[in-house]
């Protein structure tokens, strides 16, 4: 296949965010795609607008784009095929390609070597499911700190806010306390400290 096409292809296919091929790819109201989790970081930092047009964005309800996830796996399919039928991820004593991911070894295997006396008893996975159970798990524990940052801030404010409540009702009772001193037999007056507001 062409090159440029290849290369247009990939291009298409990876968030204006992380510029990396998409990981659960979620569309807009403006149509623009993006990460789920580089879209929740994103708009951490920023209001929940468009990173591509600056749109108004949603933050609840965004759905994943499944047509746009499915041409992501075909591309990643193809990706790693590629990838791995190079030099460097041929086994050296069968010769063949690396396509089996020992759980217990965190290591790439041949077929061969996957049924050898060293790795037989070991759970092993074909190398396009680990790394979807790999990215899987990555999103989870992306979208569980964005959650956990969301209560943070959500918790921040709340405190803030009482905090300014104390604040008014410490000055007020400080105001209603002055005002009561002058009134004192005798014109005694209590100095109170102010309070930072």
């Amino acid at each position: 296949m062409d090159p440029d096409i290849v290369q247009a292809f990939q291009k298409e296919l990876s968030c204006g965010i992380c510029m990396n091929t998409f990981i659960e790819p979620v569309t807009l109201e403006c149509g623009h795609s993006f990460c789920r989790p580089c879209l929740f970081l994103c708009w951490e930092e920023t209001p929940a607008r468009c990173p591509g047009c600056k749109g108004p964005g949603q933050q609840t309800n965004l759905k994943t784009n499944v047509v746009l996830r499915s041409l992501v796996a075909i591309a990643r399919r193809a990706r790693l095929r590629q990838f791995l039928s190079s030099e460097e991820y041929m086994c050296g004593t069968h010769r063949e390609t690396k396509q089996m991911f020992c759980e217990v070894d965190r290591a790439l295997l041949c077929r061969s070597c996957s049924m050898s006396q060293e790795h037989r008893a070991h759970k092993h996975y074909p190398i396009e499911r680990a790394a979807d159970v790999q990215r899987k798990m990555i999103s989870k524990q992306m979208h569980a700190v964005w959650e956990n940052t969301q209560e943070n801030q959500h918790n921040l404010q709340e405190k803030r806010r009482h905090s300014n409540q104390w604040i008014y009702y410490v000055n007020l009772y400080r105001d209603k306390t002055k005002n009561a001193a002058a009134f004192c037999p005798g014109g005694e007056k209590t100095s109170f400290p102010a309070t930072d507001q």
